[in-house]
């Protein structure tokens, strides 16, 4: 057992989103600590895409995404599919999609199947990580 439990509910699919969450799982699981993340909208439909590695930032970022873009090429930055790999091989990241969402968003069992650990709804979800010691919203 771990020393800890590290909630991530993962709402959207921006790049830089996916990316905090992808650094993140590989960190507390680096750390020893068991990573539990359920995909929700935009983040379940990148996943479900095997789309996680379009560095194309949100327009937010205006004339600064191009650059940022450039930078973390140039420095080599790992991507998010390698870092969610990373954390999958230590045992510690299991990763959900929300029952509910699945159903929103018209996919089935099998387009998931292979990409997440386990379907599951969100009460149940939520009752398996009530003593987590960090829950990110991301």
């Amino acid at each position: 057992m771990s020393k800890s439990l590290f909630v991530i509910f993962a709402h959207s699919g921006d790049y830089d989103r996916l990316y905090q969450v992808a650094t993140l799982a590989a960190s507390a699981t680096a750390n020893g600590e068991d990573v539990r993340v359920i995909l929700f909208f935009g983040a379940l439909r990148r996943f479900v895409a095997d789309d996680l590695d379009d560095t194309a930032l949100p327009a937010s970022y205006g004339d600064e995404g191009p650059a940022l873009e450039a930078r973390m090429k140039e420095a080599r930055a790992h991507s998010v599919g390698d870092l969610i790999d990373t954390a999958r091989r230590t045992g510690r990241l299991k990763l959900y999609a929300c029952a509910a969402q699945v159903k929103f968003l018209g996919l089935t069992a099998a387009d998931v199947e292979g990409i997440v650990d386990e379907v599951i709804s969100l009460p149940v979800f939520l009752r398996e990580t009530a003593g987590a010691q960090t829950k990110l919203f991301i």
